[in-house]
C-alpha cells in the first residue's frame, strides 16, 4: 500500500518510528501530493502507553467528516501512512476526523498510540 507514499515521507516515518523507540522522535513534516500535507508531532511524554498527534491538510473544496471518504486515491495513501506506523508498532486511529478550516486548508487530525 505505500507505493503511493512518496519515499521522502516513508523515510519520515521510519524516522519518526525509530526515533520512539530510541526516546527521541523527530516531527515529521512531508507532502504526499500536491494538496495533501502529513504532520506527526512527538509526545509530551514518553513511555509506555504515550501518543502522538497526527494531522492531515488538505486543500480542497469539500471538507467531509473523515480523511478516507475523500475518495479512493486519498484512502490509499492514508493507508500507506498507517501501514508504516503499525510497521513501527505504532496504532493509527480508527479515522483522521474533521478537526476544522483554516485559510482554506482543511485539517484532519487524530491520536497515535505509541508502543
Amino acid at each position: 500500500m505505500t507505493n503511493h507514499v512518496p519515499d521522502e515521507a516513508l523515510a519520515a516515518l521510519d524516522a519518526f518510528g525509530r526515533g520512539h523507540l530510541e526516546g527521541s522522535p523527530p516531527p515529521v513534516r512531508e507532502r504526499l501530493r500536491g494538496d495533501l500535507r502529513l504532520a506527526v508531532d512527538p509526545p509530551a511524554e514518553g513511555g509506555s502507553g504515550a501518543t502522538a498527534d497526527c494531522r492531515f491538510h488538505v486543500t480542497h473544496a469539500r471538507q467531509p467528516a473523515t480523511l478516507r471518504e475523500r475518495g479512493s486515491y486519498v484512502r490509499t495513501i492514508v493507508d500507506g501512512v498507517d501501514d508504516r506506523l503499525r510497521a513501527w508498532g505504532v496504532r493509527p486511529p480508527a479515522a483522521y476526523e474533521y478537526a476544522g478550516t483554516d485559510d482554506g486548508v482543511h485539517e484532519y487530525a487524530g491520536r497515535l498510540r505509541l508502543p
